[in-house]
């Protein structure tokens, strides 16, 4: 197997930034299968680039003329950044990766390199999402990311030093711009922004994609019970500290582990309005155990800045050093839309290997919670403030579930509700393509049929995901009715 790697030249603060080339010693080579690999490799570029239909099958038919297996041209164009870097806190980086600064180029990153680190060997990565509101300036990751000192009270905002004594990359991301909205890492546009950063790492680091995570905090939190709905397949695990959340499709999170730290004294009257009161996460831990969907629960005694919970924090990724995201977990929910309140669900097309193609009218059902009461403010009266609570509900609303469960011996079983068309994803991981693929839907075995592997298939689900270790080389696509 051929492995090429990209070149780091420096000239930027980090003196790594990334230019992916072939290299010229690879183009020299008389082996076939070598000189295969680089025209294969080369096509391979231009299809991701192409957003013209035409030209992209053209360039489909053209895959065959090279014996290059699809591993080897995934391993080609991978981003492997080689360059040594200092392990330290940086503060105010830009984006820096082809198009990323164009596309964000206000957006601020505040990063924590690991005393560990070393650019041989693969490490993981942790995106933080800030606290705030609407009116959090781009700078405000400093206040999170820049390393606690000893003795630090547990008042304390900064986590930078967490990261260290984890041994991972740290990004503290500027949340997404908006001036007229408290749930900034809710917004439409944020499912990509992440994606964004997370690319950016993987150009200046050599990140391990299936040891990514992501963890929020107050505002933030909103944002982890957000996206672990909504892609739960970009990370090994999610953690929300001190969040909030009104409505959920719990069984999206199967596959991904969910982590919940929140202190008893998040809200207390005179001090802290319910906003982040501790009953959301106590009502997400026991909807959990009833659904049996495994997770961490870890509540405290403490009030709402970060510091009280960080110690349960660090614990769980002491305990997680082994944890890694799994690209063919059995059982795969996804649901759409999604989101932590009505106010933010929004549609969803893909998880791990799933994606939902088209759907049709029908209703589904969420978890829900309202606030019953009228204690809600910290200056409440104390009799209103005792009388506060959350109620559950189970609430019908306009959407669509795919459940598909890879049984093993090659069966996948899916049962879908208001679905008109959906795409199963295969690997050699799941399934053996030498033999028919069967697939039982909505209770109906239909007949097998084989599936062989193609790179246009592997660079097609690259593209939902932008993300090579989330790649399936195979696909069956099915239209109910058909």
């Amino acid at each position: 197997m051929i492995r090429i790697r990209p070149c780091a030249p420096s000239g930027t603060e980090f003196g790594i930034r990334v230019v992916t080339v072939l290299v010229a010693l690879v183009l020299l080579v008389k082996d076939a299968p070598a000189a295969d690999l680089v025209q294969a490799a080369r096509l391979a570029r231009q299809y991701l680039e192409s957003t013209d239909p035409q030209a992209k099958a053209a360039l489909s038919r053209q895959f065959a003329e090279y014996d290059a297996d699809w591993r080897d041209v995934v391993e080609v164009l991978r981003p492997r950044p080689t360059a040594a870097v200092k392990p330290g806190y940086y503060k105010e980086e830009h984006f820096s990766q082809p198009g990323l600064r164009k596309k964000h180029p206000e957006d601020l990153l505040y990063l924590i390199v690991p005393t560990g680190y070393r650019p041989d060997r693969p490490t993981g990565l942790v995106v933080f999402m800030h606290g705030g509101g609407k009116g959090s300036p781009r700078t405000a990751p400093a206040g999170y990311m820049t390393p606690a000192k000893p003795g630090s009270p547990p008042s304390s905002a900064r986590v930078g030093d967490l990261f260290d004594a984890v041994g991972m990359i740290g990004v503290g991301p500027s949340a997404p711009w908006n001036e007229n909205d408290h749930s900034r890492w809710c917004l439409p546009e944020t499912d990509d922004y992440i994606a964004d950063v997370i690319r950016e790492c993987k150009g200046r680091f050599h990140i391990d994609g299936n040891r990514v995570f992501l963890m929020g905090h107050s505002m933030g939190g909103f944002g982890a019970y957000h996206q672990v709905q909504r892609q739960p397949d970009r990370f090994a695990a999610v953690i929300a500290s001190a969040g909030s959340w009104t409505l959920a499709q719990w069984p999206v999170v199967r596959g991904t582990t969910f982590c919940i730290v929140h202190g008893k004294d998040d809200a207390k009257l005179g001090v802290r309005d319910r906003n982040t009161d501790f009953a959301f996460a106590r009502w997400a831990h026991d909807l959990l155990v009833q659904k049996n969907i495994p997770h961490v629960y870890k509540e405290h005694a403490g009030m709402h800045p970060i510091g009280y919970g960080k110690r349960h924090i660090l614990d769980f990724f002491q305990a997680g050093r082994e944890l890694r995201r799994d690209p063919f977990f059995p059982q795969v929910v996804l649901a759409s839309p999604v989101g932590y309140s009505t106010s933010k669900c929004y549609p969803v097309r893909h998880n791990r290997w799933i994606t939902l193609d088209a759907t049709s009218e029908g209703l589904i059902e969420y978890d829900s919670l309202r606030r019953h009461g009228r204690g809600h403010s910290k200056d409440s009266p104390i009799e209103e403030w005792n009388e506060w609570e959350l109620r559950h509900a189970v609430v019908k609303k306009p959407g669509a579930i795919i459940e598909a469960v890879n049984r093993g011996e090659n069966l996948i079983d899916v049962s879908t509700t208001n679905v008109s068309r959906f795409t199963i994803w295969l690997h050699p991981a799941m399934v053996d393509f030498d033999r028919p693929i069967r697939i039982k839907l909505n209770g109906v075995t239909r007949p097998g049929e084989r599936v062989a592997p193609s790179l246009t298939a592997l660079l097609d689900s690259f593209q939902r995901r932008r993300d090579w270790d989330l790649v399936y080389p195979a696909k069956i696509s099915l239209e109910m009715g058909g």
